[in-house]
Parts: C-alpha cells; sequence; structure tokens
C-alpha cells in the first residue's frame, strides 16, 4: 500500500458522504414536484410523522441504553431546530426557486463551513483548497448570473423568485448551524467553541450519545414543530387549502415516501456518521457537488435545462472540488 493512501475509515466516509448527497440533489426536484400536491406544513408534517413512526422501535430500544441527561435537552432541541425544522425555509422556497437555483445556492454553506471550520477548530486552509474554493466560487457566479448573462427570464416573477431564493440562503445558513452543532453535540469541541456557548449561555453536552440516536432525535424535534402548523395549516390559516389524504396519487406518494426514507433516515445518518470522521472542510467540498448532481434529476422531473452557461459553471465547480481534495492525494 502506498504511503500516502487514504485511511479506509476516511475512504468509507467520503462514500457516506457521496451518498448522502447524490440522495439530497434527489430531494431538490422531489419537493418541488411534491409540492404541487400537498401543501407545506402538511407535506413536512406527514414526511416526519412517517420517520418518527419508522425509527420508534430503535429509539426507544436506545434511549433505554443511553438516557439522555435532561441538561443536555436544550442542546438537542437546538440540533433539531437547526438541522431538521430548519427545512421549512428550503421547502417554501421552493414553491418559487427553481429547483437548479435552489441546489446552486446551496454552494453557500460550503463557503461558510470552510471560514467556520478554520475559525472555531483551526482546521487548516492549505493552497488546494483555496484554489478549490476560487473555482467553485466562479463556477457558481457563472450558474447565478446565468438569467442575466443570457437573457433566460424566468416565468415565476422576479420578486418571488428573489424571495424564494432568500428563503434557501436562510436554510443553508441553518444548516450550517447543523453542521457545526452536530460537532459540539459529538464532543468535538475546543477553547473557542467554549468561550462562545458560555456567552450564549450554553454548556457542551454532559454525556457522548451515539451519533445515530442524535439524528432520530432530531426528527421528533421536527415534528413536534410542524404539529401545529400542520394544524393551523389545514384550518386555513395560511390560506385556503384543498387537500385530501384520501386523493393522495402516485407522485405525492412517492415524494413523501421518498423524503422520509431516503432523504431524512439514510441520508442524514450517512452524513452524520462520516461527519465525525471527516473534517468540516470534507462536507463543505462533497457540497460543492449538489449542483452538478441536481443536474440530471432537476431535467427527468421538472424538465428544467440547463443553459450552457449553466454546464461550464458546473464544470468549473467540480473542478474546484477535485483540486481542493488533491490535498488528500
Amino acid at each position: 500500500m502506498r504511503k500516502n493512501s487514504l485511511p479506509k475509515y476516511l475512504v468509507y466516509s467520503f462514500v457516506a458522504l457521496f451518498i448522502a448527497n447524490v440522495i439530497w440533489a434527489a430531494a431538490v426536484p422531489v419537493i418541488k414536484l411534491t409540492l404541487d400536491y400537498v401543501p407545506l406544513f402538511t407535506f413536512l408534517f406527514l414526511r416526519f410523522l412517517l420517520v418518527c413512526l419508522v425509527l420508534l422501535p430503535y429509539i426507544i430500544m436506545e434511549l433505554k441504553k443511553h438516557p439522555v441527561n435532561t441538561r443536555d435537552i436544550p442542546n438537542l432541541i437546538l440540533l433539531g431546530l437547526f438541522g431538521q425544522s430548519g427545512i421549512a425555509f428550503v421547502f417554501a422556497g421552493l414553491k418559487h426557486a427553481t429547483a437548479l437555483d435552489t441546489a446552486i445556492l446551496g454552494v453557500i454553506t460550503p463557503i461558510l463551513a470552510i471560514a467556520a471550520g478554520h475559525y472555531f477548530y483551526k482546521e487548516k486552509v492549505n493552497i488546494y483548497i483555496k484554489l478549490g474554493v476560487v473555482f467553485a466560487t466562479i463556477g457558481t457566479l457563472f450558474i447565478v448570473l446565468e438569467p442575466i448573462l443570457t437573457q433566460n427570464h424566468s416565468t415565476v416573477d422576479p420578486l418571488l423568485r428573489l424571495w424564494g431564493n432568500i428563503l434557501v440562503i436562510i436554510y443553508d445558513i441553518t444548516f450550517l448551524m447543523y453542521i457545526l452543532w452536530s460537532k459540539v453535540s459529538n464532543g468535538q469541541t475546543s477553547r473557542l467553541v467554549k468561550r462562545t456557548l458560555n456567552f450564549i449561555h450554553l454548556k457542551p453536552m454532559t454525556g457522548t450519545y451515539p451519533t445515530t440516536l442524535l439524528t432520530a432525535i432530531t426528527f421528533y424535534v421536527a415534528l413536534a414543530t410542524f404539529i401545529p402548523l400542520f394544524i393551523l395549516e389545514n384550518l386555513g390559516f395560511f390560506g385556503p387549502v384543498n387537500f385530501s389524504v384520501q386523493n393522495l396519487t402516485t407522485v405525492p406518494i412517492f415524494g413523501i415516501i421518498y423524503m422520509a426514507i431516503f432523504s431524512s433516515i439514510v441520508a442524514y445518518m450517512l452524513f452524520v456518521w462520516a461527519l465525525k470522521a471527516s473534517s468540516i472542510g470534507d462536507t463543505a467540498f462533497f457540497t460543492y457537488l449538489g449542483p452538478v448532481l441536481t443536474l440530471p434529476f432537476a431535467y427527468v422531473l421538472l424538465k428544467e435545462v440547463p443553459t450552457p452557461l449553466t454546464l461550464i459553471g458546473t464544470g468549473i465547480t467540480a473542478l474546484g472540488v477535485i483540486i481542493a481534495e488533491k490535498k488528500k492525494a
């Protein structure tokens, strides 16, 4: 074996990150398609209800093995709000933004994650990472500016599309907080992290819990968040609703199952498991592949066709990932 070959655990974590990001890339157009049939908060409620029912035997068994200290409950609630409840922003954003817009805007999270990893955990930022960020950022700008550069105006109201993009950006920030809080919840702190927690009157976790248990708990936090919103939505507080579970067709049923089983349980379990073995920078650059991976799913499910400029931008973004990961070779 070559001396510079990757450790097996790191290879496995990279594979897990890649699979999770493929699942999430497909989730973007799946969400947009399903929202044509199911109201926003009803969709989220049904998704997390299914997740929690599937995981109920597991979480009962794990909580018997690893009882949660009551002092850790605030931290777990925050983990759930950042990681799961915050997804409402991207669901709302997708009502107006395109699937490709949403995937492209997702690269904001990796850029912020690299900065956060360097600031809080002193993760090294070498020349390959810097070049990778530059290329990925240039590729993103190509895609973001594509409507202006090619005069490819969307049929969606520009202000509504802008509002959708803003909501997606808010979600990107909450997911960054989830990445950082997952590190803290797994016991990975630093002197600066402890000082920051003390400043906001929070303490590190008193104990160490399995990452899969922490992820499962976040789903129940999300379900508790969306139950009242689901009730209010179906009472007409957010506008008229014409929805009945009995009238669900194949498309929305598939969308709900996909988001519950694959995007929630499978992808999140893989992501959180890989996060324990990887740096925040690693997760950042795998996320950069989001726009590239979303392209085929957006076309098949929504008939969203990228322009030549979009393809150039995604190619440059992919090149940035390759350059950045060369530091591991």
